[in-house]
């Protein structure tokens, strides 16, 4: 059965030309990444002032103080904080 206006051929390369396209989104879909050097994550411990931060050993005492149920936070500094920064992405 033939039907008029549309061949084959037509329909093959409409195929191919969308097969092509997906083919280079697929790949063009690919994810970024980032990484951060040795140098950056050494800046990542110090502050204004030049003071540095031990986080592992913070870390730590925050882990004791909460497995000995010491760990107490104050719920008012919390409620503060997060209403400020609520505020600065409004």
């Amino acid at each position: 059965m033939k039907i008029n206006g549309i061949s084959l051929n037509k329909i093959l390369n409409i195929y191919e030309k969308s097969k092509k396209e997906y083919e280079t989104t697929r790949a063009a879909g690919q994810k970024d990444s980032i990484e951060i050097s040795s140098l950056g994550k050494s800046l990542s411990s110090y502050v204004k002032g030049d003071e540095t931060i031990n986080s592992k050993e913070k870390v730590e005492n925050i882990k004791k103080a909460v497995e000995n149920g010491t760990y107490n936070v104050d719920k008012k500094l919390v409620a503060a904080k997060i209403i400020e920064a609520m505020k600065g992405k409004l």
